[in-house]
């Protein structure tokens, strides 16, 4: 599974030595309406929109070059607090700690999640953060007491760990990306990248200049200048709206705005300048559910895509990840897989934590944590029975895991010319995992040409769903695509 700063007590939602009854049942939408055929038709008139406001939760991917201040922004951000310009923001956020290899490195190395929230009259909730007891207990205040919740997911800026970055906002469904940008060192060839990936995937991107009191003033200038020709750009084509005031707030959150518009934010974690009005957009922004396409209905069967899993004392293995379809409730049984043979196995759910809060439903779109244990007599989860792209299905969708499927592809960026043979790394979801070309609808590909290809996946089966969005690459990213044919392996 993937790498995670997470790996104790972590984002799981279950503290260590914690049970985890399922509680708090009235904070989460129920559809268990048999016995109220009103509350049935009440629940049908729900509207998405509506349904997507009760969810609270929006997910922002924060992503940029290596030293841009991505990790020192999250730890700004939410603990409402400001930098020292010495790393003592983002020890807040590194898993390890001031003293780990993150801190002393300066480099985020996985996947870590922070979340601020607010109040119905506007104020954000603060807590202490200081250790894990303290983490968990701020994370249920704010989960419980909040009337909207910010998630950031925190993914690396440097060249090597590509690969966590791409899991990230893939695997993770963020809503919004937040493009951070050093305003001393410009908009760099890892910013190029991740803005790319950020396009191809269709998520709403919006830029964080950060440093801006050490910066000289005409460089400063020069990089704003830069960065609105670029969002100006075909390949981008967004208006780009310097946020000064309050009415660019409102007008970058009106609905459909981003899809048009992108804001930059100019701050300083030192001096606090800009925070206030990147505060107030973070509090503003309306939840993509049903935009983004990513999720089907909450009466579709179950499906939750795993990318960590945990070992908690007392508890056992719980996993977490996203639902991208159907409601789960505590004692359900579900069908675990695919493994490493390509099978599914069921196993049951039997507490369900979010935000690291016990409840007792979740629903498509949200972020939860399961502890499950085994129906297979005499058979134990462990932490090595789990590899990455595993999920949690419904017995009712009948999961078969699929060797060879067929893309509709887009050539991003090559070198040369792509023929059968090519072997890259996918990326679909929480799937990542070399495949062969072993077909094309062209005899050869190149920069900006399209084609149905037939891959064939290297080392394992894996659980794919027609209209799935995939990225390939090789390095850098090469091609981005959506498949449109599962083929049968008979």
């Amino acid at each position: 599974m993937a790498d995670s700063r997470n790996s104790e007590s972590g984002d799981c939602g279950y503290p260590a030595a914690e049970t985890g009854r399922p509680t708090n049942a009235s904070a989460l939408p129920c559809s268990d309406c048999d016995a109220h055929p009103e509350a049935e038709d009440a629940e049908q008139a729900l509207d998405a929109d509506a349904f997507a406001a009760s969810l609270k939760d929006v997910k922002i991917a924060t992503i940029g070059n290596v030293d841009a201040g991505k990790s020192t922004l999250v730890g700004v951000l939410t603990r409402a607090t400001l930098d020292d310009g010495r790393g003592k923001a983002r020890a807040l956020v590194f898993h390890s700690g001031a003293k780990g290899h993150e801190a002393q490195n300066g480099r985020t190395s996985c996947v870590a999640t922070e979340i601020m929230g607010w109040r119905r009259n506007g104020d954000q909730i603060v807590s202490e953060r200081t250790s894990a007891a303290a983490k968990n207990a701020a994370w249920q205040e704010i989960a419980t007491t909040s009337e909207k919740i910010v998630t950031f997911i925190d993914l690396c800026g440097h060249e090597g760990y590509l690969k966590t970055t791409i899991f990230g906002l893939i695997g993770l469904c963020p809503d919004y990306a937040m493009i951070v940008v050093n305003a001393n060192a410009g908009f760099q060839r890892m910013t190029r990248e991740h803005l790319g990936i950020a396009l191809a995937l269709k998520i709403p991107i919006m830029f964080v200049i950060t440093k801006i009191d050490i910066a000289p003033e005409n460089v400063y200038k020069e990089n704003l200048e830069f960065l609105s020709k670029l969002l100006k750009s075909k390949a981008v084509a967004r208006s780009p709206c310097v946020v000064k005031a309050e009415e660019d707030v409102e007008t970058a959150t009106c609905p459909g705005a981003m899809d048009k518009l992108c804001p930059i934010f100019c701050v300083s974690n030192v001096t606090g300048e800009g925070l206030p009005l990147l505060r107030s957009f973070m509090r503003r922004l309306p939840s993509r559910l049903y935009d983004s396409g990513l999720f089907k209905a909450p009466s579709e069967p179950a499906e939750f895509h795993i990318d960590h899993v945990f070992t908690v004392p007392g508890v056992g293995i719980v996993v977490s990840g996203v639902l991208k379809s159907g409601s789960v409730r505590p004692n359900q049984q579900l069908m675990l897989g695919p493994d490493k043979t390509g099978a599914f196995n069921p196993c049951r759910v039997k507490t369900i934590h979010m935000h690291r809060v016990p409840v007792d439903y979740v629903e498509t779109g949200q972020s939860a944590a399961f502890a499950i244990t085994s129906l297979v007599k005499k058979e134990q989860l462990k932490k090595g029975s789990f590899r990455k792209g595993m999920v949690l299905v419904d017995p009712a969708a009948q999961p078969k895991a699929t060797w060879t499927f067929r893309v509709e592809v887009v050539i991003l960026h090559h070198a040369t010319t792509i023929r059968p043979g090519y072997e890259p790394v996918v990326h679909c979801g929480i799937i990542r995992q070399s495949a062969k070309v072993k077909s094309m609808s062209e005899e050869l590909l190149r920069t900006g040409d399209k084609a149905i290809v037939t891959f064939c996946f290297k080392c394992h089966a894996e659980y794919l769903s027609p209209g799935s969005v995939l990225l390939f690459r090789e390095g850098r990213t090469k091609g981005i695509g959506r498949i449109v044919e599962l083929v049968s392996d008979d």
